[in-house]
């Protein structure tokens, strides 16, 4: 079987449905280990979905304060064959593991608060949540991406797929990033759970609006009140719960 670089796969199964027993073929999420070297240096291997890889490492470095802006990258070039990324950046990074970054994540006091005062109506919100989760071609085939889109008000921008959902939504912070989009009037829409990754990375991007049609952690929404991030979710027909900060929600 190939596993290079396709986005999912056909494999056989033997599927049961009550007394029913067939032998089929079914679609699966392709799982594409890519490797990310920066400045000559492994830190990361991205478990991801083979698209948008370019946006991912700008997303990537992005929200884990590599850098700022695009212009702080050299280059970035993309061995797809033998699943290796390599980034150069104008000036030497003082690269940490991942547990130190998360550790460091944790330091409240390092993320600015939003002062994004712009409103979303309730109607707005039902209407782009439905757009979010009609389903994709990948995600009818597999069942097994989570997405991430960005909105300006009504309008998307962009919606990203992943096998993870923190790697879909740097793929949409980096499309945005490479397109010089500002985050900081946007919208985020979450296919799934909103976890403390998430709303740090749109914290770090300056997005005030993260809604999902799941549940959020603790920690997400105590870091949402203290960052000053609007955190909705359960958006599922016409309901939703909002978490935090429910000043920039219209209700009438």
């Amino acid at each position: 079987m190939d596993y290079k670089y396709k986005n999912y796969f056909k494999v056989p199964i033997v599927k049961i449905e009550e007394n029913n027993i067939n032998n089929v073929e079914e679609f699966i999420i392709s799982e594409y280990p890519l490797s990310f070297i920066l400045n000559d240096k492994h830190i990361n291997t991205f478990l991801c979905t083979p698209s948008n890889l370019e946006e991912l490492i700008v997303g990537f470095l992005v929200t884990k304060r590599y850098i700022t802006k695009k212009e702080d990258i050299m280059s970035i070039e993309i061995d797809k064959e033998n699943r290796v990324s390599y980034v150069k950046t104008q000036k030497e990074i003082d690269v940490k593991d991942e547990e130190i970054l998360f550790l460091n994540s944790l330091d409240y006091i390092s993320y600015k608060p939003i002062t994004d005062k712009n409103s979303i109506d309730i109607e707005t919100i039902y209407e782009i949540m439905q757009k979010n989760l009609t389903s994709s071609k990948l995600f009818k085939d597999t069942g097994g991406v989570h997405s991430v889109a960005i909105f300006d008000k009504d309008k998307e921008i962009i919606i990203c797929e992943d096998v993870a959902r923190h790697n879909a939504m740097d793929k949409a912070i980096g499309y945005c990033i490479l397109n010089d989009i500002n985050l900081e009037d946007k919208v985020v829409v979450v296919s799934g759970r909103i976890s403390l990754e998430m709303i740090l990375k749109s914290s770090q991007v300056g997005v005030p609006i993260v809604i999902s049609k799941s549940a959020p952690t603790n920690l997400s929404i105590e870091i949402s009140k203290k960052l000053n991030i609007t955190l909705i979710g359960f958006v599922r027909g016409r309901r939703m719960n909002i978490y935090t900060n429910s000043y920039r929600v219209e209700t009438k």
